[in-house]
């Protein structure tokens, strides 16, 4: 008798019909399609934070969309926004985005500028938020453009990760240096890179793990402030 009640249940649990089975699946991809619509999507770029933030910001740090941030009275926070490429510092109050522009209330609005807009490119395997994808070492189509002086800095989950960065030609090594907070900005002591000339540009990870490389080409003669985002995840 128990062996039948156990067919009994077992049977109960495999009783949907096909038209159930595919209402269910269809259930499941509005549920995973809903989730991605209330995702957050990279929307500045914080450049300098001064005080506590609710929650924590870092400089250097991506802001996202549909993700408020409150900023203690004194606190500052200096954000690049991609969209209108403004630099913008704001004291205090609630700050948040959409895709389009940045909201801001209950605090001052210390002062807005026109910024270089930043560069977005991703290397292989990264998401593609904008711009184009870096695939390998080489030159070719995939080499990214920047000027001779180049500032680089690292976005997307594993950004944290890497710990130097070396830009070499042809095994002769330029400049190998630190990243700081993700960032890079070209020495003033290593030499210029030369206009029209390929290099290759190595990451190296925390605790020895796989590098990444890429290629660059340099181009155009310094901007100040012009940044170059590259995404890893």
């Amino acid at each position: 008798m128990a062996l039948g009640n156990m067919y009994k249940e077992q049977s109960i649990g495999n009783t949907d019909t096909p038209l159930q089975r595919i209402i269910k699946v269809l259930a499941c991809l509005l549920v995973f399609v809903a989730a991605e619509a209330h995702a957050g999507k990279p929307a500045a770029l914080a450049l300098d934070v001064s005080g506590p933030t609710t929650p924590a910001v870092e400089p250097f740090s991506e802001l996202e969309t549909k993700a408020p941030i409150v900023l203690d009275a004194e606190t500052t926070i200096e954000f690049l926004h991609y969209k209108s490429c403004q630099a913008v510092t704001v004291k205090g109050g609630r700050l948040n985005f959409t895709e389009q522009r940045y909201l801001y209330k209950g605090g001052k609005i210390v002062s807005t500028k026109r910024a270089e807009c930043p560069k977005s490119v991703a290397l292989s395997g990264a998401s593609q938020i904008g711009g184009v994808v870096l695939r390998s070492a080489g030159g070719g189509k995939s080499a990214l453009k920047v000027t001779t002086r180049p500032s680089f800095v690292l976005v997307g989950p594993k950004a944290d990760g890497f710990m130097t960065i070396r830009i070499s030609q042809k095994s002769k090594l330029i400049v190998e240096a630190k990243l700081a907070s993700r960032v890079f900005h070209y020495p003033k002591t290593a030499p210029t890179l030369e206009k029209g000339q390929s290099y290759e540009v190595t990451l190296s990870p925390a605790g020895g793990g796989k590098p990444r490389n890429f290629s660059l080409k340099a181009r155009g003669r310094p901007k100040k402030n012009a940044l170059t985002l590259i995404r890893v995840d």
